[in-house]
């Protein structure tokens, strides 16, 4: 009886000192949870503390945030996108009213109908006066009698003061009487109209026999009733096939070191205007001379003085 008595005893004994452990491996663990936990709220609330502080010396240091900027400009606009497939074809819509056109088709046929057959056609009439087309014949005061032409006024060749860089660039073909509108007499400077002389001193004038140099230039307008279109080429004396020469000479302008002018077609047999002999300058006209470089010689040759010549169609 005594062992099973002390066997129980020691069982006892054993657990007892078993749960006293467990107990107090237990009351550790609670202890560490709690330490645990305390740690953790210290924790959050010193990096809560710790944030709050921080931002205090942000805003001493930076201040407080600033207003907010302008709006930026606008960007570019983007690229085109491409063209959308094509939708489907709509319903055909309501047949339209009869428009005026087709009305008065249905009216013209009904009329045909009701009148009667056209009658015979009549005699055509005399060829009528307007058309034709008009130039000017520099250096003489008459137009061509064996092209059909017909004088509209004979005149005085003017332009613009040759030292002068402004006013107009062509010469004009000015009337020997002049008609006047609202003037003011005296020059007040602005743009001036002088007479055209000869200048043929130079050693090259191609008008042989005539003493031309520092003479007044006259001028005829001429008007041909037949042929509607007129072209003056340069270097030629004769006209394209189907066209009508109506005068030959030799190409003209202001001096190369001057302000520019137009090129005009001086006619081979000059005249003078009388009384105009004198040098008064004006408007200056010079032969023209070819000059090789860009234009195509030996076809032009260097210095050689350029014909013209006037054609209607």
């Amino acid at each position: 009886m005594v062992a099973p008595v002390y066997c129980f005893l020691v069982v006892v004994l054993a657990g007892a000192q078993a749960f006293q452990l467990d107990t107090r491996d237990f009351q550790l663990q609670q202890m560490m949870q709690m330490f645990s936990d305390e740690m953790e709220a210290l924790k959050n609330e010193m990096a809560a503390k710790f944030a709050e502080e921080m931002t205090t010396l942000k805003m001493e240091v930076e201040g407080p945030p600033g207003r907010d900027g302008r709006d930026g400009d606008p960007g570019r606009d983007g690229a085109a996108g491409r063209d959308g497939q094509p939708g489907p074809q709509g319903p055909v819509g309501p047949r339209g009213d009869i428009g005026p056109e087709s009305l008065y088709s249905v009216i013209s046929v009904v009329y045909a109908h009701i009148q009667g057959p056209p009658g015979q056609q009549g005699e055509t009439g005399a060829d009528g006066i307007g058309g034709g087309s008009v130039y000017i014949r520099w250096g003489r005061t008459t137009c061509p009698n064996d092209t059909d032409t017909s004088l509209i006024y004979d005149g005085i060749a003017g332009g613009s003061y040759y030292a002068h860089s402004g006013g107009g660039a062509n010469y004009v073909c000015l009337p020997k009487e002049p008609e006047w509108g609202v003037f003011t007499d005296g020059n007040q400077g602005t743009a001036y109209m002088a007479g055209a002389e000869y200048e043929l001193i130079d050693g090259n004038n191609p008008f042989q026999g005539t003493s031309l140099h520092d003479h007044d230039v006259p001028c005829a307008v001429c008007h041909v009733a037949s042929r509607g279109s007129k072209l003056m080429i340069p270097a030629r004396l004769s006209c394209p096939s189907g066209w009508t020469r109506e005068y030959k000479g030799y190409l003209m302008t202001e001096h190369r070191t001057r302000y520019r002018t137009e090129f005009v077609c001086m006619d081979g047999e000059p005249e003078t205007r009388p009384g105009g002999e004198l040098d008064q300058n004006g408007a200056l006209l010079y032969p023209v001379e070819a000059s090789c470089g860009a234009l195509p010689c030996p076809s032009y040759v260097q210095g050689r003085e350029l014909t013209c010549v006037v054609c209607t169609k």
